[in-house]
């Protein structure tokens, strides 16, 4: 199994809780993925509530990890302001900004390293 930490770039919470009800929303995610929230710290005085820091994912290969990143990437390039995403796993962080097979590939081979999927 797999453990990433996703996030939205520059965001107070609400894309990133857009990016979550969107993945838990995507049918054939909820076979490859158990997402769940990892809020922030509590709220200052003057904000509203507690914000959503990342998404944890956990996935258990290769092809579930690609299929989470096509989920993020279609929901990037459906929002008017195109966020940078990052995907965290044992401390490699890389980033998607945009959804072509290239840019996917790249993000798939970051995260796997050159070991492969283990963790």
């Amino acid at each position: 199994m797999t453990n990433l930490l996703i996030r939205v770039e520059a965001d107070t919470g609400a894309e990133t809780r857009a990016l979550y009800r969107a993945l838990r929303r995507d049918p054939d995610l909820g076979r490859l993925a158990k997402l769940s929230t990892c809020d922030s710290d509590p709220p200052a005085a003057d904000e509203l509530g507690p914000g959503l820091d990342a998404i944890l994912a956990v996935v258990d290969s290769a092809g579930a990890l690609g299929a989470l990143l096509v989920s993020i990437a279609a929901w990037r390039d459906g929002r008017s302001t195109k966020w940078t995403v990052s995907v965290e796993k044992n401390g490699v962080r890389v980033e998607l900004r945009g959804g072509s097979r290239e840019e996917l590939e790249r993000v798939v081979r970051t995260l796997e390293g050159p070991r492969g999927g283990d963790t």
